[in-house]
């Protein structure tokens, strides 16, 4: 946060406090969004949408942690991120589980008993904001890198990145 004056969950109004609930629960929101907007870091949001800091402000409180998921969310989400259609990032926050989970599920290191395709161990992209068809795209394309950056709404490190990694295997 360099020089900036660190904020605290005390300094924030009950109303912010709430809002700040209200838009994590929906979903519209994620806790590092929630924390450049208020000044905060990312673990005071988190105490802040658990109710373990200001549970007395009111608002939704986010009971998310451990959050157990059927067979049947499992392989419609083992699916979905192996079409493409979503990327991690948004798959744990539609499913209220964190993208370290979602990345666990997909490579088959958790439910393992459950059925769905699976991203082969080593073998598939990951990216939070990007689908593996999207990584792949970047990776294959002779597009500059901020034009890249701006389609998929990452930065230029993130697409250089995939490049340097995924290019090479590409080639071969």
């Amino acid at each position: 946060m360099g020089n900036r004056k660190k904020k605290r969950v005390d300094d924030l109004s009950d109303a912010q406090v709430r809002k700040i609930r209200k838009d994590y629960a929906s979903g519209r929101k994620s806790q590092r969004e929630l924390g450049e907007k208020y000044g905060l870091r990312t673990h005071q949001i988190g105490r802040l949408t658990r109710g373990a800091a200001r549970a007395d402000a009111g608002g939704p409180i986010s009971s998310n942690l451990h959050k157990k998921l059927t067979k049947r969310e499992v392989a419609t989400l083992r699916r979905r991120y192996k079409r493409g259609e979503a990327s991690q990032a948004t798959l744990a926050r539609e499913y209220g589980v964190s993208a370290a989970s979602v990345s666990r599920m997909v490579r088959g290191f958790t439910y393992d008993e459950v059925g769905g395709p699976r991203v082969p161990k080593g073998g598939m992209p990951h990216g939070r904001k990007l689908t593996p068809k999207q990584i792949l795209d970047v990776a294959k394309s002779s597009s500059n890198m901020s034009e890249l950056a701006r389609k998929y709404g990452v930065s230029r490190q993130a697409i250089q990145a995939l490049r340097k990694r995924w290019a090479p295997r590409l080639a071969s």
